[in-house]
């Protein structure tokens, strides 16, 4: 099943994760606050229901699945329907992007970082955060991927090959932290470090545009 149906159809129980996992979710919230740099117009690319742009301030999102940009707009996003690779923006328009968890559902990772550097201003940052599939946790999640119903579509990446594809596309790093430690979602610490040498699962990092 394509990736955008898998979120059109199941979009209240992508939704209903969050709270489910409250304290999870309010800890990826909390490790990317503390790494955001100041922005005065910002975009969230894959902004799914607006968890993340909603509470961090980011007014504009980009969503393929019409469902989840419809709870996004309820949330007081401003959602223009479009796909990573290829964004509804001119060049120059943001002075921050924010890809939460989107990096392992984009169809080509290439574009969608070079598009995410062409509506940057020269100034601008871009935040990613991601599950480290080197992680435990993201062994975990790699292991079991068949048997999750949105994880079954997606790509997991390790941080130095993220890190890797940054240097690749003129993206300098600035910044890094992680948070979330453990194997399974029962069993994650919420704890939040700067730097990415601990093996936290949930790694957030701010790219500057050179």
């Amino acid at each position: 099943m394509p990736k955008k149906e898998i979120f059109d159809l199941y979009f209240c129980e992508y939704d209903s994760w969050f709270e489910e996992h409250e304290k999870i979710y309010r800890c990826e919230l909390q490790a990317i606050r503390q790494i955001l740099p100041p922005f005065s117009k910002g975009l969230e690319i894959g902004v799914g229901t607006g968890r993340f742009a909603a509470p961090l301030g980011i007014q504009i999102g980009v969503e393929p699945s019409k469902n989840m940009a419809k709870i996004a707009k309820e949330r007081g996003i401003q959602v223009v329907e479009g796909v990573a690779e290829e964004l509804p923006f001119a060049d120059n328009s943001f002075d921050l992007v924010l890809m939460v968890t989107t990096i392992c559902f984009v169809e080509d990772i290439h574009k969608s970082l070079e598009e995410a550097k062409r509506v940057l201003r020269p100034d601008g940052h871009l935040v990613l955060s991601f599950v480290d599939r080197d992680s435990p946790l993201g062994r975990f999640y790699e292991k079991h991927k068949e048997k999750s119903r949105f994880y079954q579509a997606a790509t997991f990446y390790s941080k130095k090959e993220i890190f890797t594809l940054l240097k690749k596309h003129g993206i300098v790093l600035e910044k890094c932290n992680e948070a979330l430690f453990g194997d399974r979602l029962d069993n994650l610490r919420c704890e939040i470090y700067d730097g990415c040498k601990k093996g936290g699962a949930f790694i957030t990092l701010v790219g500057a545009i050179k």
